[in-house]
């Protein structure tokens, strides 16, 4: 088995439903509201939203799954709540937003839009400006045509939308068989300016995991260009006590890899507190960590 580092752009999107006590008191939608986002053909993304619940000021949608067409990239969440802070987003609107949220981890996920996705608009934009969001996500899976990836759960807030769209994230419980570098829990503070098309530019406010014992912080920018090969990424990650990190990753990790890392860790700038600078540039298919090209599939 080929062993994978995890790309920490590939982000989920919420966590944690209500009880089924509070769930059995409310009254069903009607399934046509979030059978589909309109701006997505059927060849680019499909979802089914499985059951939706109205709960007080929002939805909670059970057993929802949702693929990128064609591709074998597939999400499916066992739980999901959705709500709008401002109440100006309707059940209706709260699902197809749901949807778009899936979309996004499953583009994310593939690394990049598919070729027929890339022509296609953002998804619910708009929608989004002047509301103040909320979803949480439990029993989250996603798989490809070479792993199965799991988290338990998974959190978005949106802070504010005009006219930037500024969100913090959390996941934990995150698994995946051969990643070595999967953290259990991460969290993350991003934002961006909407676009109708790519590509679109991301800013890491920053972001936060411990990994293999080592604890990581960054920052820098992400550009979402057609395909995976036009992604683009210029990160800065702060890593402490990385020795326990290299030394964990060298007891499974083939041999270019271990390579790569120690040359990379080598390399790194020294910083207060005992940590020690990472810059990644991921660029035309690519990965280097302080300008040591790695060798991760991408």
């Amino acid at each position: 088995m080929r062993h994978h580092p995890a790309r920490p752009f590939r982000t989920l999107a919420a966590a944690a439903g209500l009880s089924l006590l509070a769930l059995s008191s409310q009254s069903l939608l009607p399934t046509a509201a979030a059978d589909t986002l309109p701006h997505l053909s059927a060849d680019c993304f499909t979802y089914s939203p499985g059951q939706v619940i109205r709960t007080g000021h929002g939805v909670t949608i059970q057993g929802m799954k949702a693929e990128l067409t064609g591709t074998q990239h597939r999400i499916s969440v066992v739980s999901a709540t959705a709500v709008d802070h401002k109440q100006k987003m309707d059940e209706a609107a709260l699902t197809r937003l749901n949807a778009a949220v899936a979309y996004a981890a499953l583009t994310a996920y593939h690394r990049g839009m598919t070729d027929v996705c890339s022509t296609q608009p953002l998804p619910e934009v708009e929608e989004v400006k002047n509301t103040l969001p909320e979803l949480h996500w439990s029993g989250i899976t996603m798989t490809r045509p070479d792993r199965v990836s799991t988290a338990s759960s998974a959190h978005v807030n949106v802070l504010s939308t005009t006219p930037t769209i500024h969100v913090v994230f959390d996941a934990s419980g995150l698994h995946s068989p051969g990643a070595i570098l999967l953290p259990p829990t991460l969290s993350g503070d991003v934002s961006f300016t909407p676009a109708a098309q790519p590509p679109y530019h991301l800013t890491i406010n920053r972001f936060q995991t411990v990994i293999n014992g080592s604890d990581v912080t960054g920052t820098g920018t992400v550009v979402a260009g057609e395909g995976t090969k036009n992604l683009k990424a210029d990160v800065h990650l702060s890593i402490g006590r990385i020795g326990e990190m290299i030394d964990r990753v060298n007891r499974v990790a083939p041999t270019e890899l271990k390579a790569a890392l120690l040359i990379a860790r080598f390399m790194s700038a020294r910083e207060p507190d005992h940590h020690v600078g990472w810059h990644i540039v991921v660029k035309n298919g690519t990965v280097k960590v302080n300008g040591v090209e790695l060798p991760i599939p991408f």
